[in-house]
């Protein structure tokens, strides 16, 4: 299967299942999918070979995706030169990877995978409480449990505390010697990551007028591999912002990119351009530099976006 048509695959799985989406067609980005549905959000990089995700990607993924609440995940076909294998979830720079046909199973069948892939072979994470239940209950000391496992006494005193995760052989024979569910699941449309926030702006513009958007007291947060270059935030509004030095056929692409996840994810976007007329995109307004000096504070901006927004319709529908 084509990158085109593991897209188109995973965009129709999201869709089928109830998720409004939007698609990037943008090089390099760091997602190519936003989708919502209530109060879940997420940000999806489909990649055939998921080791083709770069560390800056991921960054940004994980930037995103701690702005916004959401849940980052990638998914694809490969890593290096074996098949992902279906209902096994795996990791690239701390993001949760799977195939297409895991991601069905979680959102068409309600099947949370529990195996993940480290480096060895395949593990879960076990409920630990239950285990030392279980083993207590049937008379086991933690020596002969251990020997019956073929595992250290140290390592199943750590299963018990949660502490490590057990190897897929080892939870099969628990849970077959049980005849109990030992394996929690993995809820990957929950995942929290760590994503540092403080990026360096690429160029002096972007230096300039992230600056002047920190002067109006929003918080911004730059992101590299995007069709926007920050993400900013003011309470409850959150402004998907755009820079260029002036209007060309990629701004207005990126524009209008920017419109279409605006509407997923509930936000404004705005481009702010060292020379441009002012003008809307889509619903994005185009603005120039200047303008920001005439801005006193956040919601004077927002005000402002809004206004550019209800001008374009109004000449649409006139």
């Amino acid at each position: 299967m084509d990158r085109e048509r593991l897209i188109r695959t995973v965009e129709a799985i999201l869709r089928g299942t109830g998720y409004k989406t939007a698609r990037m067609d943008f090089k390099g980005s760091c997602f190519d999918i936003v989708a919502s549905r209530l109060l879940l959000l997420l940000f999806v990089k489909v990649a055939t070979n998921i080791d083709t995700v770069t560390e800056e990607q991921a960054e940004d993924l994980k930037r995103l995706s701690k702005f916004f609440k959401a849940s980052p995940l990638i998914v694809g076909l490969k890593t290096k030169n074996a098949e992902l294998e279906e209902g096994v979830v795996y990791e690239r720079f701390g993001i949760y990877a799977l195939r297409p046909e895991t991601l069905y199973d979680v959102l068409v069948e309600n099947e949370l995978p529990a195996i993940f892939a480290e480096r060895g072979g395949f593990y879960v994470r076990i409920n630990g409480g239950l285990l030392k239940r279980l083993r207590e209950k049937y008379g086991y000391s933690v020596n002969e449990l251990a020997q019956l496992l073929g595992v250290s006494r140290k390592s199943l005193i750590n299963y018990e505390r949660g502490e490590q995760a057990v190897s897929l052989e080892v939870a099969i024979r628990l849970e077959e010697l049980f005849d109990e569910p030992l394996a929690e699941p993995i809820d990957i449309l929950h995942s929290t990551v760590e994503a540092n926030l403080n990026v360096t702006p690429e160029s002096p513009l972007e230096r300039e007028i992230f600056e002047r958007l920190k002067g109006l007291g929003l918080g911004v947060v730059k992101v590299k591999k995007a069709p926007f270059n920050a993400v900013s935030k003011e309470d409850e509004f959150n402004i998907l912002t755009g820079i260029d030095e002036t209007k060309t056929r990629s701004t207005v692409k990126r524009a209008e990119m920017v419109t279409e996840v605006s509407k997923i994810i509930n936000s404004d976007g705005v481009f702010i351009l060292e020379k441009t007329r002012t003008e809307v995109v889509g619903e994005v307004p185009l603005i120039p530099k200047e303008s920001l000096e005439e801005v006193r504070d956040a919601d004077e901006l927002i005000e402002m976006i809004e206004e550019l927004k209800k001008e374009i319709k109004k000449e649409l529908f006139s």
